[in-house]
């Protein structure tokens, strides 16, 4: 991680009062979030039902966004709204199973609860620096509560649980295959070369050191450079220019609109 990196404010908007919040409800934390995961999703050993309904190849950035509306309306909805949006979330993946004819494997669904777990500790630590103990026990708590409504099973109850479970998960669980190229093929086709060139260098940064032996990404010296000179800089101006370099302009207005002060967001994707 880039160790020292530190913004000026400890929050991005008035907004925001929780780093749950903070990490969904601003488009450049978000979007670091999501490249985390995506090469994170890419080596699980249940990447297939990623690709089973082929949405994902077919169109990733969608994908993506719309996982992000979901986020970003839990971080933000109030204890009822978030355990209806979590309930939304478990029928949508039901239908797969239904279509598919088995069942999602129960650790598939604590592994991804335990990727957003790191993944958010992770790209919040790019922009603001390492959570604070108490920020990192509140994330926690949040994302507990998010997989019990979930009803995902054996939802870690502490911090030093999910630390546990996360060691066995990442030694376990993930592994190369020709689902990873796949995706990656798909994200290459669908970013270009030069912003997939710049997104693997922050998949490079993102992607936990036990699974860096899967892959073959660098972070080099210029993107955490580029990225100390944006945190310094960072503003509601600069994420607008984050958004520009890293997102397609037919989705951008709809990414943009996941940062928390943008009060009407568009639903168009052109």
């Amino acid at each position: 991680m880039a160790a020292g990196i530190s913004s000026r404010r400890r929050y991005t908007s008035d907004e925001i009062s929780s780093v749950y919040q903070e990490i969904s409800g601003t488009t450049d934390i978000a979007t670091l979030f999501w490249i985390g995961s995506a090469v994170e999703f890419a080596f699980h050993k249940d990447v297939d039902w990623l690709l089973f309904s082929q949405g994902l190849l077919q169109d990733p950035l969608l994908r993506v966004i719309i996982s992000a509306e979901y986020h970003k309306k839990i971080a933000f909805g109030s204890a009822e709204q978030q355990g209806r949006v979590a309930g939304q979330i478990r029928r949508l993946h039901a239908a797969v199973e239904q279509q598919r004819g088995y069942a999602i494997p129960p650790e598939a669904y604590r592994d991804v609860l335990l990727m957003i777990i790191e993944m958010g500790e992770r790209a919040y630590e790019l922009i603001h620096g390492p959570m604070s103990q108490q920020q990192r026990l509140d994330y926690f708590e949040m994302c507990r509560r998010l997989g019990q409504d979930m009803g995902i099973e054996e939802v870690p109850q502490t911090y030093e649980d999910y630390l546990h479970l996360r060691r066995a998960s990442l030694e376990h669980h993930y592994q190369a295959s020709e689902y990873a190229d796949q995706l990656f093929q798909a994200y290459r086709a669908h970013f270009g070369p030069v912003r997939y060139a710049l997104l693997t260098r922050l998949m490079a940064l993102l992607c936990p050191p036990a699974l860096q032996p899967l892959h073959s990404f660098h972070a080099g010296w210029l993107v955490p450079l580029l990225l100390r000179c944006y945190v310094r800089l960072r503003s509601k101006l600069t994420i607008r220019l984050l958004e520009a370099l890293l997102i397609p302009k037919r989705y951008r207005s709809r990414a943009h609109a996941i940062n928390i002060w943008v009060k009407e967001p568009s639903r168009r994707l052109g």
